[in-house]
């Protein structure tokens, strides 16, 4: 095992609020930047531990948390490791079912939340369940069952100024072990009932130490901007990064204020998804809409060089012109001052990272699972290959299996899920290895490169194997397209449900924002025109039974809020298999099937 350089994620947190190059955090709320200095974040989050343990807090016991990214989830996550107790990370659009059942399979006694109002009526509904709802927000509305944070950190601030409480907090602190669970996380994938992470403080500490020798963050010269939920482990493993490097983070408060928090903050370091970085590829391409003559046929030259060209190649000197009279200006509109985006959790645009890399903007790719803590690979300055999820991290064993399944096996591989000795005796190898359920190559050079996922295999009805995920990439690389769905499953064709995406269509049909009607895009000739010959393209690289025979537009909106996508903004297939099942049976009502608009 690889030696720590702290036993625990408590006692890295305090090591960095002694650092004096540590600047402290920011939280955005109400368009307005509030700072939480390194003083305050070791106080309160001792005062907050002491506080759980007066209220019964025990050893192994879990507490729930289901709020937005902020300072105080942090604190609220490291109090409850104090209490060598385990924090379950909660979101607040999740299903009043599957709340209740991973508060109950967890044993969650504590909930904390953001705001009351916040949760849905049906989840609200249950909160009597628990013996205290602690609620951040002193606006909220406050349940009998509730207390306000502010109210709690009272409590144990008076606490602390009783010496035998510093004690117990030192002792508390020192006695974790870094095999010691500190979190249970439900996975939230797009199919199936959710199954518990358990992740141990050496599970953590050692993935980010591995990625030290990936980034480097200075904590006097880089900002770090936390835009997806800490409840997830991508970010989480992030902000817990940003920790030990002691840099200063930026928590925002909504991935759609993205644009004006760049411009705000001038963030250095960003973990992002790939919808993310797409959005920001729409607005930074907008320009060329509004601009006229000339200048119109500079920008759309420029873009469509940075889409095209090899970014690893050496620039040419198109590309240095556009850099001075075009990109520039494109990365002032989103700060302009990044030195490192890291794209994980799905694949991006190829088309989409060429333009981010050729415009300026260093965004490296990688794969993990919650499961893998969850840092898999990852693409570097001194590693890229284009396409892959780059070489495996140091601390790493990573093997391609039978059916070319992505074996992984190391210090921050989980040891099992809670509660499921069965499957837990089924997903590890022999020799230790996880079988991650991805397919996947490793080249000579030793950078890994994804394929499919063994579970998400289709069946068609006549016993052929369908991999929806390479295809429904291939569909969403078209500017129409937000998102697509591969339907196969005991079908006689493979068909796809395609998400239209707003701004493309507008693009294409040359419409104002203000005049744009997604239902008249949906039934637009050129729209359909469109995506058929998109598709066709698609099916000239499949096999015969993999064709995409029939496929429908659909002009909803995907949120996540909505239930169709994950919080890492995957379609849960089975929410959309349901939800448009009218339009999946449509398109095998109809016989002899042909990809036509």
């Amino acid at each position: 095992m690889e030696s720590l350089k702290f036993n625990s994620l408590p006692e890295l947190f305090f090591a960095t609020c002694h650092r004096e190059d540590f600047g402290g955090w920011y939280q955005r709320q109400n368009g307005d930047w509030t700072h939480f200095s390194k003083e305050s974040l070791e106080r309160d989050t001792q005062a907050l531990a002491l506080a759980l343990h007066n209220r019964g807090v025990k050893e192994k016991e879990s507490i729930g948390i289901i709020a937005g990214s902020s300072p105080y989830w942090i604190m609220a996550d490291i109090a409850t490791q104090i209490n060598h107790a385990h924090v379950v990370p909660l979101f607040p659009n999740i299903s009043s079912e599957n709340f209740a059942f991973q508060c109950e399979d967890a044993v969650v006694h504590i909930l904390v939340i953001n705001n009351m109002n916040d949760l849905d009526a049906p989840l609200k509904e249950i909160l009597t369940k628990f013996t205290t709802i602690i609620c951040i927000d002193a606006a909220s509305p406050l349940p009998e069952n509730g207390i306000y944070w502010d109210e709690l950190l009272a409590e144990g601030y008076g606490m602390l100024q009783d010496p035998e409480n510093a004690n117990w907090l030192h002792q508390q602190i020192g006695a974790i072990c870094p095999d010691e669970l500190f979190s249970i996380i439900y996975t939230s994938g797009s199919t199936g009932r959710p199954k518990g992470v358990e992740l141990t403080h050496r599970n953590m500490l050692s993935q980010i130490q591995s990625i030290l020798d990936l980034y480097t963050v200075d904590p006097e010269k880089d900002r770090c901007l936390t835009m997806l939920p800490v409840a997830h482990v991508f970010e989480r493993m992030a902000v817990y990064f940003y920790i030990l490097n002691g840099a200063t983070i930026y928590f925002a408060d909504s991935p759609k204020n993205a644009a004006r928090i760049m411009t705000e903050v001038k963030p250095s370091v960003m973990i992002v998804v790939p919808r993310i970085l797409e959005r920001l590829y729409e607005s930074m391409t907008a320009a060329a809409d509004k601009a006229r003559g000339p200048k119109r046929i500079l920008i759309k030259s420029a873009i469509k060089l940075a889409k095209l060209n090899d970014p690893t190649k050496k620039r040419c000197h198109a590309l240095k012109l556009y850099d001075k009279l075009v990109y520039s200006k494109m990365r002032s509109a989103i700060g302009g001052n990044f030195r490192l985006i890291i794209s994980g959790s799905n694949a991006l645009n190829k088309s989409i990272l060429r333009f981010l890399l050729n415009i300026g903007l260093p965004v490296y790719e990688g794969y993990g699972l919650t499961e893998c803590s969850p840092v898999v690979s990852a693409n570097c300055d001194h590693a890229l290959a284009l396409g892959s999820v780059g070489k495996p991290l140091k601390h790493l064993q990573v093997k391609i299996g039978e059916n070319n399944e992505v074996m992984v096996k190391g210090d921050s591989v989980f040891t099992g899920y809670h509660n499921m000795p069965e499957l837990n005796a089924e997903i590890f190898t022999e020799d230790g290895f996880f079988k991650t359920g991805d397919q996947g190559s490793i080249d000579e050079k030793g950078f890994l490169s994804l394929t499919g996922r063994i579970k998400e295999l289709l069946k068609t009805s006549t016993g052929k194997y369908v991999s929806p995920n390479p295809i429904e990439l291939e569909i969403s690389r078209h500017p129409l397209v937000e998102q697509a769905l591969v339907i196969a499953n005991d079908r006689k064709f493979a068909s796809a449900l395609i998400w239209i995406n707003p701004e493309g269509a507008r693009r294409l049909l040359r419409i104002s924002k203000e005049d744009f009607r997604m239902d008249l895009a949906l039934k637009s000739l050129r729209v359909r025109e469109s995506v058929f010959r998109h598709i066709n393209r698609i099916n000239r690289k499949l096999n015969h039974w993999e064709k995409i025979c029939r496929w429908v537009l659909i002009g909803d909106e995907l949120t996540i809020e909505s239930g169709l996508l994950t919080p890492t903004l995957k379609i849960r297939r089975k929410v959309a298999e349901e939800r448009y099942a009218d339009k999946i049976e449509g398109i095998y009502e109809t016989p002899n099937p042909v990809a036509k608009p």
